[in-house]
C-alpha cells in the first residue's frame, strides 16, 4: 500500500457518484467506504487495484492497495495510472476562479466543490465505451458494455472477488459482427466496435501516439474511421485523454443541463451551447463534467 496526495480541492466520494449511477462489472465501488476497485492494464500485465479516499476535500489522500508481487516499475505505473484516472493533478482552483465570475455557476460550484472527471483505464476501453454509448440511453449502453466484457471472459482474482478485465483490441478484433449482434448490438454498432479494434491491431490507429497530438490532430486522425464522429471524439478526448478544453455541445445531457442552469425556456441547440461555452475556455471539459453531474 502507498499514498497519493491529489491537488486540493479533491472530493473523492463526490467523484464516485457518477460511476455509481452507471453500474459496471469492471468496477467495484463502496461509497460508504470511499473505495474504487478495478483491474488496471499495465504495460506488463493486468493487476487489481483498490483506491481508497481518505483525508478531507482540502487535505485529500488516496491510498493505493495492490498485490504484494507488484514490482517497483509496475508500482510507478500504477501510481501514474491512478493519478491520471482520477485527475489528481488538475488545478481546480483556476477553473473555479474563472467560473465564479458567472453568477449562474455559483450554486453548482459550491454543490460540486472538489469534483473532477474520472478517466477511463485506457484509450481502447474509452473509445469502445463511447462508440457503444452513441445514441443510446445510459442504462442500455452500460448493459452492452457488460455483455462485451462477459464475451471477453477474462478476470483477475482480488480480495475474494473476481474482477472482469475489459477485452483487449486483439480479442475484439478476432470476433465476428455476429458475435456482438447476438448480444443485442445493432449491426452498425457491432461493425464500428470491431472495425475500430482491427484498426488498432493492424496499426492504422496508434493509440499511444495520440497522446502526443493536439486536439485537432486527434479529430483528423479518428474521424475518418466509420462510426466515429465529432461527439465521439469529444467524449474520447474528455474521458480517455483528459483534455481540459473540450465541449460536446451536441450532447443532449449537456443541453438539458445548460437549459436548467440558465433557466432557459427551451433546450438550447448545439451552436447556442458552443457560443455560450466560449466563456468557459480553457476549462470547457470541466464545465461539461459539472453540467453532466448536475443531472445525477
Amino acid at each position: 500500500m502507498e499514498e497519493l496526495i491529489p491537488v486540493a480541492p479533491f472530493d473523492f466520494p463526490q467523484m464516485l457518484r457518477r460511476p455509481l449511477s452507471r453500474p459496471s462489472k469492471v468496477t467495484v465501488i463502496d461509497f460508504d467506504g470511499a473505495s474504487y476497485t478495478r483491474a488496471i492494464s499495465l504495460s506488463t500485465r493486468v493487476v487489481p487495484v483498490t483506491v481508497v479516499g481518505r483525508g478531507t476535500v482540502d487535505n485529500p489522500v488516496l491510498r493505493l492497495i495492490y498485490p504484494a508481487d507488484v514490482s517497483n516499475k509496475e508500482r510507478s505505473e500504477v501510481r501514474a495510472r491512478v493519478s491520471r484516472m482520477f485527475s489528481a493533478n488538475a488545478n481546480m482552483r483556476d477553473f473555479y476562479s474563472m467560473m465564479n465570475i458567472q453568477p449562474e455557476w455559483d450554486g453548482l460550484i459550491k454543490q460540486l466543490y472538489g469534483l473532477r472527471p474520472i478517466q477511463d483505464n485506457d484509450l481502447f476501453e474509452s473509445m469502445v465505451k463511447v462508440i457503444i454509448g452513441q445514441q443510446l440511453n445510459v442504462k442500455f449502453a452500460a448493459t452492452l458494455v457488460e455483455r462485451l466484457v462477459d464475451l471477453g471472459g477474462e478476470s483477475v482474482e482480488w480480495a475474494d472477488i473476481s474482477l472482469p478485465i475489459f477485452p483487449s483490441p486483439e480479442q475484439v478484433a478476432g470476433w465476428s459482427y455476429n458475435d456482438l449482434q447476438g448480444l443485442s448490438f445493432s449491426q452498425r454498432k457491432a461493425e464500428y466496435v470491431i472495425d475500430f479494434a482491427r484498426a488498432v491491431v493492424d496499426g492504422r490507429v496508434h493509440l499511444g501516439g495520440l497522446r502526443d497530438l493536439a486536439d485537432e490532430e486527434i479529430y483528423d486522425a479518428l474521424m475518418p474511421l466509420r462510426g466515429i464522429g465529432r461527439w465521439t471524439v469529444e467524449c474520447f478526448l474528455l474521458f480517455g485523454m483528459g483534455r481540459p478544453d473540450v465541449m460536446p455541445a451536441a450532447d443532449i445531457g449537456v443541453q438539458n443541463a445548460v437549459q436548467r442552469l440558465y433557466g432557459m425556456a427551451e433546450r438550447p441547440k448545439e451552436e447556442e451551447v458552443r457560443r455560450l461555452a466560449e466563456l468557459w475556455e480553457p476549462w470547457r471539459s470541466y464545465a461539461t463534467y459539472y453540467l453532466w453531474q448536475s443531472l445525477i
